[in-house]
């Protein structure tokens, strides 16, 4: 019954809100300035944020909900897919995640998405895309990619290893393998023709970066690290920033001092007991190197963390993360919330990061409110609720900052002054 009764609300105002004036009136909200919640009225007039009264407005009162900007997702692999893309939008709106920033696609799935108007629409979630991550010989993201298509996730016996390192049905649309850099010129033209919002390079360890021979049948390396600055230098003249995937602190010195402009990750989220902790931290000298050079570190510091995790493993993981990230957050690196969970959004890193106890909830709130959607769009006027930027805002039950579990819960969503209802999307 409440169910249907919530149904019966959500679409009265759906549909009164579409088919009435373009002016809607706020009323009864506490609102998020960055800092408090605070008691205002806002107009939305044509989906921008006002406080100057319209002729006429359709009124709307929020119940005293605590009404915060929607949260963003600076990593994620999951709209390149066109049957699996309704359900990962809907996943992502009713989570109240409204940006996604594709870190590796099949570019291919994901124009088919974008021209079956699935993302980047004002009810839908709104996706930036890297396409093909940049990797060297076999390298990280190959060995996932060609296995889909044959029938397995991950190459697990020396027959599916053999078969992926001679598979290229995705080379060029989910990755491009180079070494040199004449081989990065010859391919660059067609980098930029596939369209990204963004580039990725991939960096594995790359202090055991060496050229790769016709006998080299390793999986799973990365890019050869001279290639660096050289990526980014074609990427920002065309004015793209890169975003690096990096395993260790190695490969973050190498992608920091290479000109990328952000982490794909935190080192060391896949460490284990028995890993060494001093190759994933970071040098306080090179922290400073971030801050100096305006990085940005996508923390992705839940990705491997669920029930199969040990518990000498999570003890490792954790310790290390603390270290790195309480260093990164008193020298003011910006941290972004990503999940890099396919099948999943966001919502489990931002209350991963939580636990950690590293940040307050206000902190925490900013990070994914306000940072993270700026990050993957910075050119719009989103993440903050003041005159001229977007009408899009979450109305939670209660007030985050005492309770972060009122992150969660949503009871009611708009997006550029349209009613969002995850459940209808199309």
């Amino acid at each position: 019954m409440r169910r249907s009764k919530t149904f019966l609300l959500n679409f009265f105002l759906t549909f009164c809100v579409s088919s009435h004036a373009s002016c809607l009136h706020f009323v009864n909200g506490h609102w998020f300035n960055g800092q408090s919640f605070h008691d205002d009225d806002f107009y939305s007039n044509v989906g921008t944020l006002t406080h100057t009264p319209c002729r006429k407005s359709l009124l709307v009162d929020l119940k005293g909900g605590y009404v915060v900007p929607p949260y963003g997702d600076a990593h994620e692999h999951n709209f390149d897919n066109l049957q699996r893309a309704q359900a990962q939008g809907k996943l992502y709106l009713r989570d109240g995640v409204f940006y996604a920033q594709g870190m590796t696609d099949v570019s291919t799935g994901a124009e088919a998405v974008k021209q079956a108007k699935r993302v980047n629409t004002p009810s839908t979630v709104d996706a930036t895309f890297a396409h093909g991550g940049l990797t060297g010989y076999n390298g990280h993201p190959k060995e996932v990619y060609e296995s889909i298509p044959l029938g397995f996730f991950y190459p697990a016996t020396a027959e599916q290893k053999d078969k992926v390192v001679h598979a290229t049905n995705r080379s060029g649309l989910a990755y491009w393998e180079m070494e040199t850099p004449a081989e990065l010129d010859q391919l660059w033209p067609r980098i930029l023709a596939s369209h990204p919002d963004l580039i990725k390079v991939y960096l594995v360890n790359s202090e055991e970066w060496k050229p790769a021979s016709s006998s080299d049948t390793r999986l799973g390396l990365g890019l050869n690290p001279a290639l660096v600055p050289l990526i980014t230098t074609k990427a920002h003249a065309a004015g793209l920033k890169v975003a690096a995937h990096v395993d260790s602190a190695t490969d973050a010195a190498i992608a920091i001092r290479g000109g990328v402009d952000e982490l794909g990750h935190l080192p060391g989220y896949g460490l284990s007991a028995k890993g060494n902790p001093a190759t994933v931290r970071l040098p306080d000298e090179l922290i400073q190197e971030a801050k100096q050079r305006h990085i940005k570190v996508q923390a992705t510091a839940g990705i491997d963390v669920d029930e199969r995790t040990s518990a000498a493993d999570l003890k490792a993981r954790q310790a290390s993360q603390i270290d790195n990230l309480t260093r990164l957050k008193k020298a003011h690196v910006p941290i972004l919330i990503g999940s890099d969970h396919y099948g999943q959004d966001s919502v489990h890193e931002m209350d991963y990061l939580q636990s950690l106890g590293v940040w307050t909830n206000l902190e925490l709130l900013r990070m994914a409110c306000i940072t993270t959607p700026q990050a993957i769009f910075p050119k719009r006027k989103l993440g903050e609720l003041r005159p001229g930027y977007e009408a899009s805002f979450l109305v939670l039950s209660g007030n985050p900052l005492t309770n972060w579990q009122q992150t969660h819960a949503i009871v009611d969503r708009w997006k550029q002054g349209k009613h969002i209802v995850a459940e209808d999307q199309p």
